[in-house]
């Protein structure tokens, strides 16, 4: 089956695909930038391990029996009232448990002396929430402090976006935010490029800076999309009759995904 969506594919989100997704995502990257930087430049992968303490638990409703109590043998019968069987909370019982996060994020630097030129940083769930999201803040404010240049990948329509430039209207529209900003050589850290892509529109040709006074990179997010969708099998994994993984579509947005998803069903029929 082709890949579906015009876009970023919503499906791909599902926490059981993402991980592995947000791994091939960033190989694919390095993968088709290497070719136009060099030699000057390479791209590499940056995996890093963090820790994300999960909660577990929930209240469970417990039905007391009925137990019927007969009198002594012989004696009458009086009519008894019975209750209705009502359930108790049983206390909430949570256990808490750490575990291990890899994340990746694609890095460009300079093949003579190593410096690192740019950042392309692919957020994941962790980035987007809680003390992950408090982590990556504190990344993001090194670097766009930095001369290192921030591309920030964000397709993921749930969690808290990072930064207060991609936050209210009208960007609260947007499923998916790209941004770039440039190191402080060329930007003073305040001015970044932001592109709002919505759920039924192609992602942008995203550029890639490089070292001043060299031309940007344009990466093809769709193409790069549509090449991980096809190796990694996902058409054979994703049930497309299943509703679209969390958050909630904006009622605009679902009664568009319900005609195109039965637009692409006939086409694959």
């Amino acid at each position: 089956m082709a890949y579906r969506f015009p876009g970023m594919d919503p499906y791909l989100e599902d926490p059981a695909i993402w991980r592995g997704f947000h791994h091939r995502l960033a190989n694919e990257i390095a993968d088709r930038l290497n070719p136009s930087i060099g030699p000057k430049y390479y791209a590499d992968i940056e995996i890093y391990t963090t820790f994300e303490e999960v909660h577990i638990g929930k209240a469970k409703p417990i039905i007391p029996d009925v137990a019927v109590v007969a009198a002594g043998f012989g004696a009458p019968l009086a009519p008894v009232a019975v209750a209705e069987p009502t359930a108790v909370l049983a206390p909430v019982r949570r256990a808490s448990r750490v575990t291990p996060v890899t994340l990746r994020a694609v890095h460009i630097y300079i093949t003579e002396t190593n410096e690192l030129i740019t950042s392309i940083e692919i957020l994941s769930p962790y980035n987007k929430r809680g003390e992950g999201l408090a982590e990556y803040r504190r990344k993001r404010s090194t670097l766009l402090a930095s001369n290192v240049h921030l591309v920030e990948i964000d397709l993921l329509r749930g969690g808290e976006r990072a930064g207060s430039e991609v936050q209210g209207p009208p960007l609260d529209a947007a499923d998916y935010i790209l941004l770039v900003n440039r190191g402080t050589e060329v930007n003073p850290g305040v001015w970044s490029d932001i592109w709002p892509v919505t759920l039924d529109k192609a992602l942008p040709l995203l550029p890639i800076p490089l070292d001043p006074p060299d031309a940007d990179v344009l990466l093809d997010l769709n193409a790069t999309l549509r090449t991980v969708y096809e190796r990694a099998a996902y058409a054979r994994r994703i049930d497309y009759r299943q509703p679209v993984p969390p958050p909630a579509l904006r009622p605009g947005m679902a009664k568009w995904m319900k005609a195109h998803l039965a637009a692409t069903k006939a086409d694959a029929d």
